[in-house]
């Protein structure tokens, strides 16, 4: 998945490349061609069959201040005020030969063409750019084209300013050139850019080129500009996409207004006002959102106050420009070139820091950026005459734009793929909770039934203590009244012991009833750990030797066939708790056995493939045993046995039998009993065995569940 993108990015890297090297080769494609001396220019070297085009560059006689003709010049040739003046450049540009005059004022142009005497009646054309600000042109005495209105004052004069060509066909090898030229309205006066004549095919297919480059430029900025706007309005919180937007529609506007002034060509009733507003309101403006757009990419980087400085005087000179005429506000283009230029040399410093930082697209943005620096100094520098290129920021500004709109692009696609991933996850975390709710409602549930088990455990303890204990205080209750009405003597030792023995068993009864309800009631903790089993019920067996001998019972240990002493072979169990049924058993199986029988104590196991299993404890004695009737309710509480054991039994609640059930179902193992009645009883439980790599095994302690 990562590859991706880093092959999006290599492809426009290599795109930008490819750019870079167009721009370049474009430059260095300037040749050195035919240049005008004192007013006449020699193309009779020129191979118009190798050569497109000739830029009649030069020394063009001028008459500042005066409108003249053809004829005017013929007749006033000796009369008539004259010097050379550089074309292209303007009326205030001047050096140590040419004159500098005033940009405000009119003048006259004069070049005469040196053709061969082949290339009379070839159809020529000449490609008349900007002109600042209103001219006409005169072809071999022959008026051919005008611009606007010529005038010797701001009032008298028309200012239109578009690209024009014009053919002519000339019948003999010189050919004359006389432009008229006013300017009152803006900056800069004169013909400043250059001039080109060539084949008539040649040039309206230059011509037709850069209508179709600029248009397609235009076109893409707009667009791009119209794309991403529409993004905007699907997701504000994304101000970039406004931004950007802004800046791609601002730049489109400003082009139809440069170059081949593409607006006014389809458009000419747009006033020569209106079309300079837009384009130096489009230049300011572009900046504004330049900074806002590199600021939302790199809040880091940008320094918002620097961004703030930069939105205000930015909005200072749209103000400006706005509110004054064009012969103002185009004095100070100064001021908005400085403006420019540290815009882009902060921006290209904030794309120099997002590099160093890796930030994403930084490198790519940078790039595009350094290109579109490039080809503005040098568009700032052509105004200024003092660079060759024309019209390269075109190209540049789209190849920049579209860095921007790959990365921009790239962010949209990557915060979608963030949404999908939040939406997954946020799925997911449904899913998630749904089970905690589930999970927290069965806890709940389990916690209900647990305080229900609670609750009926005290409803049947005070049952069984109501029940139970009633008839030993009845007894003790006849005993004491008996001796109080001097039936039986007070201090008759009989009675007495028969007494304490009552209150014995009341206390063992109460002692095993507040046991039984709290295993009942789930409110004893078991601490399980690894015990192992030979060794452990072996280790039981040696405890109760000697207790057993005393009472003249054998006491035998057993072990099943095929075992064998393995300490790895544990049973997970509470050590306390399970001595403790054993215990209940041995003091059962004591309490029915006669002198001179035996309890046995026998372990055996069973094990699976996975080394788990089940192991096997059996207490079996050779006491009066059970009848068969009375063995399903063996584990009952208050179950009484038949009057033989009763009487062999000496007391007893019964409920032994029922807390050592309790105890090895909360270990997951069975208990059940075998007797026949004379022949003694066999009880055995089970519980879960495993051999162990290790008997440090981690075991968690819990509550009954």
């Amino acid at each position: 998945m990562r590859q991706q993108p880093m092959i999006r990015q290599t492809i426009v890297f290599a795109f930008l490349i490819a750019s870079m090297l167009t721009f370049v080769a474009g430059a260095m494609a300037y040749v050195e061609q035919p240049v005008a001396r004192q007013g006449v220019i020699d193309l009779r070297a020129v191979n118009w069959d190798e050569q497109q085009s000739v830029s009649l560059n030069g020394e063009w006689t001028f008459y500042w201040n005066q409108l003249q003709t053809p004829a005017t010049i013929r007749e006033r040739a000796r009369s008539a005020q004259s010097s050379y003046k550089q074309v292209p450049s303007t009326w205030k540009d001047g050096a140590t030969i040419h004159q500098s005059y005033p940009n405000h004022g009119y003048a006259t142009y004069r070049l005469l063409l040196q053709l061969r005497e082949e290339d009379v009646h070839k159809r020529f054309a000449i490609y008349m750019p900007s002109v600042a600000t209103a001219y006409q042109l005169w072809i071999n005495g022959e008026l051919v084209e005008k611009n606007g209105v010529v005038g010797t004052s701001r009032e008298q004069m028309v200012p239109k300013n578009y690209t024009k060509l014009i053919p002519f066909q000339s019948d003999r090898s010189q050919v004359e050139l006389v432009v008229q030229v006013s300017n009152f309205v803006q900056r800069k006066g004169g013909l400043w850019e250059s001039i080109t004549l060539g084949p008539v095919e040649e040039i309206m297919l230059e011509r037709d080129t850069k209508v179709l480059y600029e248009s397609l430029i235009a076109g893409c900025l707009f667009l791009m500009g119209i794309y991403h706007f529409v993004l905007y309005l699907a997701r504000k919180r994304e101000k970039s996409g406004l931004y950007f937007s802004g800046m791609s529609i601002g730049i489109s506007i400003r082009l139809l207004f440069l170059g081949e002034t593409l607006a006014v060509r389809y458009f000419p009733q747009i006033p020569w006002e209106i079309g300079v507003k837009l384009e130096y309101l489009c230049a300011s403006a572009c900046m504004m959102f330049l900074a806002l757009f590199v600021h939302s990419q790199y809040p880091l980087e940008f320094n918002r106050t620097i961004r703030n400085w930069l939105i205000k005087v930015g909005s200072v000179l749209v103000l400006f420009i706005t509110i004054t005429p064009a012969w103002i506000f185009t004095e100070a283009i100064l001021i908005k070139e400085i403006y420019l230029v540290l815009c882009y040399c902060y921006v290209l410093y904030v794309y120099v820091h997002a590099v160093i930082r890796k930030r994403h697209g930084s490198l790519l943005n940078g790039f595009g950026l350094m290109l579109l620096f490039i080809a503005s100094i040098n568009e700032i520098l052509f105004y200024a005459n003092l660079s060759p290129f024309e019209n390269g920021v075109a190209f540049s500004v789209l190849v920049f734009l579209f860095t921007q709109m790959i990365n921009l692009s790239m962010a949209f696609a990557r915060s979608f793929d963030h949404v999908e991933r939040l939406s997954e996850e946020l799925r997911k975390t449904n899913e998630s909770l749904e089970q905690k709710v589930q999970q927290r409602t069965q806890a709940l549930e389990g916690k209900n039934k647990e305080l229900q088990m609670m609750q009926e455990s005290r409803r049947r303890l005070l049952s069984n203590i109501a029940h139970e204990l009633g008839t030993p205080l009845t007894s003790i209750q006849g005993f004491i009244k008996a001796m109080i009405d001097g039936v039986v003597k007070p201090n008759d030792p009989k009675y007495l012991s028969v007494i304490y023995e009552k209150t014995i068993y009341l206390h063992q009864i109460i002692k095993d009833l507040f046991e039984l309800s709290k295993i009942e009631s789930r409110q004893i903790r078991f601490h399980f750990q690894p015990i192992p089993l030979i060794t452990y019920f072996h280790s039981l067996y040696e405890k109760h030797l000697l207790d057993m001998e005393k009472k003249d019972l054998h006491f035998v240990w057993e072990l099943g066939s095929g075992m064998q002493p393995d300490d790895r072979l544990c049973i997970i169990a509470d050590p306390l708790r399970v001595e403790q049924v054993v215990v209940n058993l041995l003091t059962n199986a004591q309490r029915y056995t006669p002198a001179g029988g035996t309890i046995s104590l026998r372990i055996d196991s069973e094990l699976g493939p996975d080394g788990t299993g089940r192991a096997f404890v059996e207490i079996r004695d050779t006491g009066l045993g059970i009848d068969s009737e009375n063995l399903p309710f063996v584990f009952e509480r208050f179950f009484k046995v038949s009057d033989a054991r009763k009487a062999r039994a000496g007391g007893g609640g019964g409920l032994g039998l029922t807390i050592s059930k309790e105890i090895i179902q909360y270990h997951q193992g069975d208990i059940w009993v075998e007797s026949t009645l004379g022949a003694g009883s066999t009880f055995s439980f089970s519980l879960p065995v495993k051999r162990m790599q290790t008997t440090t095994e981690p075991i968690e302690e819990g509550r009954v569940s």
